[in-house]
Order: C-alpha cells, then sequence, then structure tokens
C-alpha cells in the first residue's frame, strides 16, 4: 500500500509518503507533484520519507526529476525523514544523488532550510 498524505503550510506543501515507493507506485507521486508545480503554481516542497518502507531506483528518480524541475522554477525541495533503514536498502551509488538534495531530520528542521 502506497500513500501520499500532503499538507500546505506557510507558502510550502508538506508531501508525506507511507508505503513502498516503486515504480507503479512513483506513477501517483509524479502526477501529484506535477500537478501542484503545473497547476496550482507550488515551488516550495517538504518530502517526509519517515514513513516510507522501501523505496526503489524509480521512486528515486521521480523525487530527482522533481527536485531538477522544481529548481529550473526557482523552487526548493527538501527531504527528511530520510532514516539509516532506508539509506540501507539504497545501494551507494544511488544513495549519492540523494546527497544533492538539502535534507533534515524532521518537517520543523526542513521548514528552516527552505526559508519561504
Amino acid at each position: 500500500m502506497f500513500r501520499i498524505d500532503m499538507e500546505f503550510m506557510r507558502g510550502m506543501l508538506f508531501v508525506r509518503l507511507e508505503g513502498i515507493l516503486s515504480k507503479r507506485t512513483s506513477k501517483q507521486l509524479n502526477e501529484v507533484l506535477d500537478q501542484m508545480i503545473y497547476e496550482q503554481g507550488i515551488r516550495y516542497f517538504v518530502i517526509n520519507l519517515e514513513n516510507l518502507k522501501l523505496i526503489d531506483e524509480d521512486g528515486i528518480q521521480s523525487i530527482m526529476n522533481h527536485y531538477l524541475l522544481i529548481e529550473m522554477y526557482d523552487g526548493k525541495l527538501v527531504i527528511c525523514g530520510y532514516h539509516h533503514k532506508l539509506r540501507k536498502q539504497i545501494r551507494n551509488e544511488v544513495n549519492l544523488i540523494f546527497q544533492s538534495i538539502e535534507s533534515s531530520h524532521n518537517e520543523l528542521g526542513a521548514f528552516r532550510l527552505i526559508h519561504v
């Protein structure tokens, strides 16, 4: 089961992911984020991975693609809750991709990094 919970607060969208972000479920994430970026004009995102049980390369690629897109629109994307269990599941070379995205342990820290 995959679930996306969203909350818009103080100019940024908090996107909380739960379950497994895989090839199949990353399509759902893509649709949601694309709608928020293109139709709603949101430019500041916090993606919370705390309740994510597993992420595969397609899920990682989905987050990276949106990170690059948001950067093009002069926005900012921060990930939080990127816990040790997820790090162990991701191969080292893929883990390097996440080093280019700012991260925080929790949503409050991510909120402070965005500075809206």
